[in-house]
């Protein structure tokens, strides 16, 4: 019987045991400890924003007491949240991960705006604002506070504001290009910076992040250096939302490669009748995203109307789908222009987000062209216009 009971208590201790260990090993979660200098007492949310569809959601919220607030949460992994501050509506940043993390934050300096006209708020973003405990923020200031990087961001911000002064157009055109130049040597620093990073540190959800928030502003780089990029992630950056949505891109981009069939679309005329890309299949396709209030848009009209009346009797046509939001604004620049092809506007089904067709096919900035063949097969797709001009003479003779 002694026996008996004798194993029984082994078990139920070897049982113990390991619920202990298990418990050891699992993430205790995060605590966020803030203080606040100018915020003696007010209310504050910690948010998260959605890539997506571009809108934040509270996750939790808190007392702001004497100056102090505190969080407690467990996280899947490193993320980037937001913390706002009420009454004033106070903004900040900061990566957030399991374990305790402290916050600093001075309203002195803050940069203030007023959104209202536009039918939005008003507020500040915080500049003063001090991170300890999450090395993924230290990380990421690591990269952001680059001394390269902060030199050239110097002069960039040193020729803006020439460029602002200056009343010479010869002059502005000048400074123009100049931080153009200055803008490329930035941004190849930048992701040769980004790259080592994640080279030593694949698993670092900082990295992903950090590298998505470049390709954001850099998303014509080609397929294949979005790719290899991607490929190098692993563990817990692969796994974060930051990567997934980076994914989820190349996947996009990958389907508007040369060879591909192009999206089909339906959109309406300036008379409200409904028009498809696919009624214009058995020609040459040029699709133009372009907008009234794009003056490099409506400055290559000119040059693609030559490029119509050349071509179109030999199977070409152009198809405008323009980017505005206010019909009468898009009625009355096609009347200016006099474009004699066909013509279309896109659609904005949800607010605050890019418009629906221009987002089909991963257009961030305009003028900007896609080049079908007879069956609808991608053949250039880009914003340069000689190599549509280059690939139309080949086909259609010069």
């Amino acid at each position: 019987m002694n026996t008996i009971l004798k194993k029984i208590n082994l078990s139920l201790f070897g049982v113990l045991c390991l619920c202990m260990s298990l418990k050891a090993q699992s993430p205790a979660g995060y605590i966020l400890k803030g203080t606040t200098h100018g915020i003696k007492n007010g209310k504050v949310y910690l948010s998260r924003y959605n890539e997506e569809d571009r809108t934040s959601t509270n996750i939790d919220s808190t007392n702001v007491i004497n100056g102090a607030f505190i969080f407690k949460g467990k996280l899947a992994s490193a993320e980037q949240l937001g913390l706002n501050i009420k009454p004033g509506n106070w903004s900040a940043n900061l990566f957030l991960e399991n374990g305790t993390v402290n916050i600093s934050i001075d309203t002195a300096g803050a940069d203030h705006y007023d959104y209202t006209k536009y039918g939005q708020g008003k507020g500040a973003r915080l500049k003063k604002v001090i991170v300890k405990g999450s090395r993924s923020q230290d990380q990421l200031d690591a990269l952001e506070n680059n001394p390269a990087l902060a030199e050239t961001k110097s002069k960039r911000e040193a020729l803006d504001k020439q460029y602002t002064a200056e009343k010479n157009a010869e002059k502005k055109e000048a400074l123009k290009a100049a931080i153009g130049k200055l803008t490329e040597e930035h941004n190849a620093i930048q992701f040769k910076l980004i790259n080592q990073f994640i080279s030593q540190n694949p698993s670092a959800v900082s990295g992903v992040y950090a590298f998505g928030n470049y390709y954001k502003f850099n998303s014509t780089m080609p397929v294949a250096t979005l790719s290899n990029t991607i490929q190098q992630f692993k563990g817990e950056a692969k796994t974060s939302s930051y990567y997934i949505s980076l994914a989820k891109q190349l996947k996009d981009r990958e389907a508007l490669l040369p060879g591909n069939i192009a999206p089909d679309f339906t959109l309406l005329k300036r008379d409200s009748t409904k028009l498809s890309l696919s009624d214009l299949s058995g020609k040459y396709v040029m699709i133009d995203f372009w907008a009234s209030w794009c003056k490099p848009c409506r400055e290559a009209i000119p040059h693609w109307k030559q490029v119509y009346e050349k071509y179109h009797n030999k199977g070409f046509e152009i198809l405008s789908v323009s980017d505005d939001s206010k019909w009468n604004d898009w009625i009355k620049a096609m009347d200016i222009e006099q474009m004699p092809w066909p013509q279309v506007i896109d659609e904005f089904p949800k607010k605050m987000m890019p418009a629906r067709v221009g987002s089909m096919y991963q257009v961030h900035f305009i003028p900007f062209y896609v080049l079908l063949d007879k069956e609808g097969k991608i053949l250039v797709y880009g914003d340069d216009e000689k190599i549509i001009d280059a690939k139309l003479a080949a086909l259609l003779g010069s």
